[in-house]
């Protein structure tokens, strides 16, 4: 004879609820009392209306623009403009210095308002006749690629001192290299362009 399952089921039931109901009887720690809301913060108050500036205020404009401004002499003590190095008896812009050019023609592409002066340098090997033709050329040359880069020829000078002003004393290619060079000089910056 076959029972049915309902009283089988009844005694499952009564027995989970039997070993259920002892693991409910557990204390458990109290929950912590809730915290009390903060109030919400006050609304900003309106601001004013602004006010054309007094003439305190236009001297303060006037010192911000002091400080962004630079003279030709503060722009060539922070070197702010990077020389290039030559090969010997060549005025023929070098791989390597094209990147300070760029940066050159950056630098002055942000600051409309300053003209430079190009100095064209040799090392002491050659005629000083010579070495004042091949310093020219290496100005020219530098000259020639600002200007490719769209910094406008007004704006630059050039001059050669030869072998007259070197850096570096002494004999050998360590100092003659340093020596050949093209320097950039700030020779005015104007207030008011840019």
């Amino acid at each position: 004879m076959m029972r049915s399952p309902a009283p089988r089921l009844s005694l499952l039931a009564l027995l989970a609820l039997v070993l259920l109901i002892p693991a409910c009887s557990k204390d458990e720690p109290p929950a912590p009392a809730p915290q009390p809301v903060p109030p919400p913060a006050p609304a900003p108050a309106p601001s004013p209306e602004v006010e054309a500036p007094n003439a305190g205020e236009w001297e303060v404009a006037d010192a911000a623009e002091e400080e962004s401004f630079l003279s030709a002499e503060q722009i060539n003590a922070r070197r702010l403009l990077r020389t290039i190095h030559f090969d010997y008896d060549s005025a023929e812009i070098r791989g390597d210095q094209r990147a300070t050019l760029q940066a050159n023609a950056d630098w002055l592409r942000e600051h409309s308002n300053v003209r430079i002066l190009i100095e064209g340098h040799c090392d002491e090997r050659g005629t000083r006749e010579y070495n004042l033709a091949l310093g020219n050329q290496r100005a020219q040359a530098a000259t020639a690629y600002l200007t490719s880069l769209g910094i406008s020829a007004s704006r630059i000078e050039t001059i050669s001192y030869g072998e007259e002003n070197p850096i570096a004393l002494g004999e050998g290619e360590q100092y003659w290299s340093q020596n050949r060079r093209g320097e950039f000089v700030a020779v005015t910056s104007e207030r008011g362009t840019t």
